[in-house]
């Protein structure tokens, strides 16, 4: 069999990296976001269907605002949290309408 090539050690170690963080599994019951510092964290989340995903203020002024649906809200000091619960499977992308130009963006895979 001999020694594993470099393109197989890259490959072995990437399953191994998201298998131990979970990447790509769905998140039962929902899930957090943090929006700080111009971004969402984390940019994209899996969550099973019919799950909340809520979002938190941690500093500066933000929107969460789904391209697609009628979600449009603030995160700020006197509204720190809001919440969605996503009842169909799909992408849904969102972002901070304040910061667009900065790249603040994230998405929910639901399944």
């Amino acid at each position: 069999m001999g020694r594993p090539t470099r393109m197989r050690r890259i490959a072995a170690v990437t399953v191994v990296a998201t298998l131990a963080l979970g990447v790509g599994a769905a998140q039962a019951g929902g899930g957090k976001v943090s929006a700080s510092n111009y971004n969402f964290k984390p940019k994209a989340l899996t969550v099973q269907k019919g799950s909340k995903v809520t979002w938190n203020w941690v500093n500066g002024r933000h929107t969460v605002t789904f391209k697609k649906g009628n979600f449009d809200k603030k995160l700020s000091k006197r509204n720190p949290s809001v919440s969605r619960t996503f009842k169909k499977a799909g992408t849904f992308r969102y972002i901070c309408r304040f910061h667009t130009a900065l790249g603040m963006k994230g998405k929910i895979v639901v399944q």
